[in-house]
C-alpha cells in the first residue's frame, strides 16, 4: 500500500503542473517566441554579447546560465540518490567479493585482453588530456563541461575495472567523491555571486569586477561555469559507481 501511494504521489506531481500550468509554447508553433525573435537574437548576437562563436556553448552557459545552473545541482543530488539507496546495505557482516572483485575474478574478456601497462601509460593519460582539451575549447567549439566530466568520469571506470592495482588513479571513496561533486556546483554558484559584487545581475559575466574587456569577461564567465560543470559531472559519475562496486548484489541477501 505504501508503495501504491508513493507511485501515485510522484506521478500526480509530474503531471498536474503540465495540467494545471500552461506557460509554454506548442511544439512548432511558428508564432512563439523562439520561432519569431528568440532564436534569430541568439544566432545574429552570441558572438558580439557572448565572446563565443559556439552559439550552443553560447546559449547554455550565458543565455541560459542560470537553467544550466540548476541541471548541475540535479545531477549531483542524484549522485546523492544513489548513495542514500544503495547504502541501505545488511547491518551483518559479510564476507563475500564486492562486485568489482567479482569482475576481475570472472575472466571477464575485457579484463583478460586489455593491456593493463598500455592502460596506465597511454589511454588514461591520453583521455585525461582529451577531457582537459574538450573543457577549454568548449567556448570556441564543439565540448564543454558536460563532456570533460563523463570523459574523466569514463577514465576512473577504465582504471578501477580493469587496471588492477590497490589505489586507483583517482583515490576517491565515495564519500570524498561526493564532496568534489558538490564542489562543482558551488563554484557555478559563486561565479553569480561574483558578477552580483561587481554590481551586476547574478551570472552577468559583463559585470566581474575585473579591469578587463567585457569580451573577455564573458569568456571568463564561461570558463569559470563550465569548470564547475565538469567537476560536478565527474564528481557524480565516479560517486555512482564506487557505490555500485561497492556492493555485491542489488540486494546483498548473503548467508
Amino acid at each position: 500500500m505504501r508503495k501504491t501511494i508513493t507511485i501515485i504521489l510522484l506521478i500526480t506531481a509530474v503531471f498536474v503542473p503540465f495540467i494545471a500550468f500552461n506557460v509554454l509554447p506548442v511544439i512548432g508553433d511558428p508564432s512563439s517566441a523562439p520561432n519569431t525573435h528568440v532564436s534569430d537574437h541568439y544566432i545574429e548576437h552570441a558572438i558580439d554579447e557572448c565572446n563565443s562563436p559556439n552559439m550552443v556553448t553560447a546559449v547554455i552557459v550565458d543565455y541560459r546560465a542560470f537553467d544550466t545552473m540548476f541541471e548541475t545541482t540535479v545531477m549531483f543530488l542524484a549522485g546523492l540518490s544513489v548513495i542514500m539507496i544503495l547504502a541501505n546495505r545488511p547491518k551483518k557482516k559479510i564476507f563475500a567479493p564486492s562486485s568489482l572483485k567479482r569482475f576481475r575474478e570472472s575472466g571477464h574478456p575485457i579484463y583478460k585482453t586489455v593491456n593493463k601497462d598500455v592502460m596506465i601509460s597511454i589511454i588514461e593519460p591520453v583521455i585525461l588530456i582529451y577531457a582537459i582539451y574538450v573543457l577549454f575549447h568548449g567556448e570556441v567549439s564543439l565540448g564543454g563541461g558536460f563532456q570533460a566530466g563523463a570523459l574523466i568520469g569514463m577514465t576512473y571506470l577504465l582504471d578501477v575495472m580493469v587496471v588492477k592495482r590497490e589505489k586507483p588513479i583517482f583515490n576517491l571513496p565515495k564519500k570524498r567523491a561526493a564532496a568534489i561533486a558538490g564542489i562543482g556546483p558551488f563554484i557555478y554558484a559563486l561565479t553569480g555571486f561574483i558578477s552580483i559584487i561587481g554590481g551586476g545581475l547574478y551570472l552577468e559575466y559583463n559585470k566581474f569586477p575585473f579591469p578587463i574587456h567585457q569580451a573577455e569577461l564573458h569568456s571568463i564567465g564561461i570558463t569559470a561555469v563550465e569548470i564547475g560543470v565538469t567537476i560536478g559531472v565527474a564528481g557524480t559519475i565516479i560517486t555512482i559507481l564506487n557505490a555500485l562496486m561497492e556492493r555485491i548484489s542489488f540486494d546483498d541477501d548473503i548467508n
